[in-house]
């Protein structure tokens, strides 16, 4: 009689055929740990969760099966601390070996990084090959400062219009032919509110910091700037800023196209709601809710082209031990993952920012790229992109500014009356050392 794993194994007829059995297993087994332990083990941390956790772990996954000298340990879904994690980890000395920042963060993050074209280990960049015009350039400059380069772009992302093409059809509208400005746009959305439908909600959920984003893509469109360009004042309230902030009051205080407090997602997704501004990474929802829907460029209300985005930045945290050959490995592991960002186009939704992975076969023949991305890649290329506030103390300004907006969309304090005082609170956080 043996004994595994608690159980009693009788020997009787099959003794021999089960020694051999166990033998080649055990075999097997040893040699799985002898290969393991030729690979270097390195760890990388994301902030990501539900469906960009999945699409990242395929990627991992693909990169483990086929390398003979790496295994990727994969970290994820801490966002709400992520970026403090990762402070407090390089200054502990434990950091991953590779992470994730986005191109607005870089300002308060770039201390806790590995400059890439000047680490110990020499110029990483051109040990693997990286150049800037093998991605979309404005994203690979969003890395840059005082010519020290610390991320290389895995994406862009941004908000499109979704519309629902059932509902343009029973109001009467071109279902080929959404807004493109300012006047269909509110030709389409009367048309829509006459149906009987919700016409346009222009900021996803609904939250206050979605609501922001909504005020900014009108904002810029009007080619106005939060800030001067040393963060030293807030440069919103203003003609531009008030007239932005009223569009968006407007659209449900006084045009009726839909109503303040609600979320816009669920609107869209339950057949409810005609218009919608939402991400890139709204493609999954849309298709689980079995809506036959579209995806356009974001109309031009104003005077030019622009949208709300941002930039998921692969980056080299700052590490504990000097180890020349960890920096290689680490870039060469950033390497594989570029090389494989299509997949983070095919089930993440994004819009890889590297060219070969952007054009490749696998994503342009993608369901994804046909309903959805090729709009905003087209858009990332047109360069309708804008990012947020790049400052160490974005978070701080942003909290401000959402929190006016919101109360100017609900009707409480006048648009004018929300942007004063949003001035006054983002020139107060600037001046504070």
């Amino acid at each position: 009689m043996c004994k595994i794993f608690g159980k009693s194994i009788l020997f009787g007829g099959e003794t021999m055929r089960f020694k051999k059995l166990l033998l080649v297993s055990l075999l097997m087994l040893m040699l799985s740990f002898s290969f393991a332990a030729e690979k270097t083990t390195l760890y990388y941390t994301t902030l990501f969760h539900s469906g960009d956790a999945q699409a990242m772990e395929k990627i991992v996954q693909r990169i483990n099966q086929e390398s003979d000298d790496i295994f990727v340990v994969l970290v994820q879904g801490a966002w709400e601390n992520y970026y403090a994690q990762l402070i407090n980890q390089v200054v502990a000395g434990n950091a991953p070996q590779v992470g994730v920042v986005h191109s607005n963060m870089f300002p308060s993050m770039r201390d806790a990084l590995t400059p890439l074209n000047a680490s110990s280990a020499g110029n990483l960049l051109e040990k693997s090959g990286f150049k800037r015009e093998d991605f979309l350039t404005d994203v690979w400059d969003s890395s840059t400062f005082d010519d020290l380069h610390y991320g290389i772009p895995l994406d862009t992302h941004m908000w499109a219009m979704w519309y629902n093409k059932d509902i343009f059809v029973k109001a009467g509208l071109d279902p080929d032919k959404p807004p493109t400005n300012a006047e269909e746009l509110k030709y389409a959305a009367e048309k829509i509110k006459d149906a009987g439908y919700y016409a346009v909600h222009f900021a996803e959920d609904g939250v206050a910091r979605k609501l922001m984003r909504a005020w900014y893509i009108l904002y810029w469109q009007q080619g106005g700037e939060l800030f001067d360009e040393n963060y030293s004042k807030a440069t919103f309230n203003n003609e531009k800023g008030i007239k932005a902030l009223q569009y968006l009051v407007d659209s449900v205080q006084k045009w009726g196209w839909n109503t303040k407090g609600t979320d816009g997602f669920k609107q869209f997704a339950s057949g409810q709601l005609g218009i919608l501004f939402a991400g890139n990474w709204y493609y999954y929802s849309a298709e689980e809710a079995k809506i036959n829907y579209g995806v356009a460029k974001v109309p031009t209300i104003f005077d030019k082209p622009a949208t709300w985005g941002n930039s998921h930045n692969l980056v080299i945290p700052k590490q504990a031990a000097n180890n020349p050959q960890m920096y290689e490995q680490a870039i060469e592991l950033i390497r594989r993952i570029t090389d494989l960002s299509y997949m983070w186009g095919m089930f993440g939704g994004h819009i890889p920012a590297y060219n070969n992975s952007r054009t490749s076969s696998e994503l342009l023949n993608a369901p994804v790229w046909e309903k959805s991305l090729n709009v905003f890649s087209q858009m990332a290329e047109e360069g309708y992109l804008h990012y947020p506030p790049n400052h160490v103390k974005a978070a701080e300004l942003e909290d401000a500014i959402q929190v006016y907006v919101q109360q100017a969309y609900n009707g409480t304090i006048t648009p004018s009356e929300a942007l004063k005082r949003a001035e006054a609170e983002c020139n107060r956080i600037l001046s504070e050392n």
